[in-house]
């Protein structure tokens, strides 16, 4: 058996597209009334050898300006915070997505700002669109899908 068909370490380099969902209702979003132009998000997986470096460099970086005492106090805000920080490098694109009347980059104040339209708050069937694109990144299936069927 091949098991090259398993490599989701590769397989997480290619972006994969990510259909948003509503994240008050949890309903697939769409830029028309047609429903024929899906909002996608392209996403690398968590396991991709690129974004592995790019956690790493961002996770030194914090410990440099790390506060001294071992008592921080964090609040909610602070967690969504590093969740964003997390799935910046995950991002490589967007298909019908705007922010006005402009289609959004992957620039990162374009990022940042589509990423902190939301926080998360625990609510069953309400994720953000970090919480979304964090998940989906995380998942072997987006990158892999049916191993078996390759």
């Amino acid at each position: 058996m091949d098991f090259t068909k398993f490599d989701s370490r590769s397989a997480a380099d290619t972006p994969a597209r990510l259909h948003l969902k509503d994240p008050a209702n949890g309903e697939p979003l769409f830029a028309d009334a047609g429903r024929t132009k899906p909002c996608i998000v392209l996403v690398r997986g968590t396991e991709s050898r690129s974004v592995q470096a790019a956690l790493r460099a961002l996770q030194r970086a914090k410990l440099k300006d790390k506060p001294k005492k071992d008592e921080e106090v964090r609040s909610l805000e602070d967690l969504h915070g590093q969740m964003v920080d997390s799935a910046v490098p995950l991002v490589t694109g967007f298909e019908n997505i705007a922010r006005g009347e402009a289609a959004l980059t992957t620039s990162e104040d374009d990022l940042r700002w589509f990423l902190n339209l939301q926080m998360l708050n625990g609510q069953e069937g309400e994720k953000s669109f970090v919480e979304q694109v964090l998940a989906f990144a995380s998942t072997r299936e987006s990158y892999l899908g049916n191993a078996n069927a390759r």
